[in-house]
């Protein structure tokens, strides 16, 4: 079992379409509530859930209070949760029986249970849960942020194909994220990890920082204080020169730099991006060819 979690987070469902048949897709509506996805969700009947969509989330989380309250069985040993932030969260493995949104349904959905009121509070609003990797694996899922809407298809909808400047596809690779190789910073080769939980743009590990020479920018940078599965952590923000992810190309973004001992010194990735950067694209995400689409609408 792997011990979960990333940034921010996530909710997503199911088509019940059979794969080799007619194209078939399922929508669901979303609120983007301070740059987050976030949908209702029923679990085992009750609800509904504020819960969000979370690429990051690895299996899937659900708060512990509420947890409790649905009735769910939770294993009697918890386990430190990876994630942002400096304090320990311990977790609880569990799974939802039955997950409920507009109608379509998700059984047995692996889960941990850990404490998300400081995310709660951060978010403004209770968070109840978060629907990952658990729910996603597999599955072709198309965010379209202009209009706060999730597609799930039955079929897969393109192929690689030359990016441009308003379509770009990708190639990734699953480790505990979406990994994608074909992204630059100031011109350098980076990994970038595609994460729909996170509500801002761009987000720099430590060993980023040192690879791209950006110390003296760092330690110039004003203080900035982030949220994660593990509480708060103090980071700097900052801007840097460029960022190309795919044919799409950003001069000049603002960034935040992650500080040692906060969660993220030991990741496969370079840089997070964010739902402040993909707001503005329709992003398909197709589990089963391993391959990402973003989409600038006409």
């Amino acid at each position: 079992m792997r011990v979960l979690l990333c940034c921010l987070l996530v909710t997503v469902f199911v088509s019940t379409a059979q794969a080799g048949g007619k194209q078939q897709v399922v929508e669901v509506p979303f609120d983007f509530y301070k740059n987050e996805i976030i949908l209702q969700v029923k679990v085992n009947g009750k609800g509904p859930f504020n819960m969000m969509l979370d690429t990051g989330t690895d299996p899937s989380a659900v708060d512990l209070t509420t947890a409790r309250d649905i009735g769910l069985k939770l294993h009697p040993l918890g386990k430190p949760g990876s994630g942002g932030g400096t304090d320990v969260n311990l977790t609880y493995y569990t799974e939802l029986p039955l997950v409920e949104v507009a109608g379509f349904t998700v059984k047995d959905v692996e889960t941990l249970a850990l404490d998300l009121s400081k995310m709660s509070a951060r978010l403004g609003k209770s968070l109840h849960g978060v629907l990952g990797h658990s729910v996603l694996n597999g599955r072709i899922v198309q965010i379209d942020y202009p209009n706060r809407v999730v597609r799930f298809y039955s079929q897969p909808l393109f192929s690689k194909t030359a990016n441009t400047p308003k379509r770009s596809v990708l190639s990734f690779r699953y480790a505990d994220n979406v990994l994608l190789d074909d992204v630059f910073v100031n011109g350098k080769k980076v990994v970038g990890n595609l994460d729909t939980g996170s509500n801002g743009a761009f987000n720099l590990t430590p060993a980023a920082v040192g690879y791209l020479g950006l110390e003296e920018e760092f330690n110039q940078a004003p203080v900035s204080t982030d949220v994660g599965y593990n509480g708060v952590s103090q980071n700097r923000q900052g801007k840097v020169s460029n960022v190309t992810v795919g044919g799409i190309s950003v001069d000049a973004p603002a960034v935040i730099f992650f500080a040692k001992g906060t969660g993220r010194d030991k990741k496969p990735w370079s840089i997070n991006i964010g739902n402040a950067f993909l707001k503005d694209f329709v992003l398909t995400i197709d589990y089963r060819n391993k391959l990402v689409m973003l989409e600038r609408p006409s």
